[in-house]
């Protein structure tokens, strides 16, 4: 019993490590060039908001430089998500000085 138990828990655990998203970046992609990506897991749920949640994050980079995103360039995996062809989100951002009106 104990070791159903204990094969049911390595289970587990394999299934959510394979479901996270992953978050590379931001690299440096040249001068004050940036890129941020996103892959969702070996489960894709197919209702992934992923470029909006990549936008999301280079805005709160440049923010936290005290700067305004400024978006460059996006990418989605158009699929289909089989063989290790999870969804992904790519976008080339800069960060750029507020302007003041």
């Amino acid at each position: 019993m104990i070791r159903i138990l204990y094969v049911l828990a390595v289970v587990l655990i394999i299934i959510s490590i394979g479901c996270a998203t992953t978050t590379t970046g931001p690299i440096v992609a040249g001068e004050n060039e940036y890129i941020i990506s996103r892959q969702e897991g070996a489960f894709p749920s197919g209702n992934e908001p992923l470029l909006a949640e990549t936008i999301a994050e280079a805005n709160i980079f440049c923010s936290n430089l005290n700067k305004v995103m400024k978006l460059i360039n996006t990418h989605e995996n158009p699929g289909p998500y089989i063989f290790g062809n999870y969804p992904k989100a790519t976008v080339t951002f800069s960060c750029v000085e507020k302007t003041t009106n």
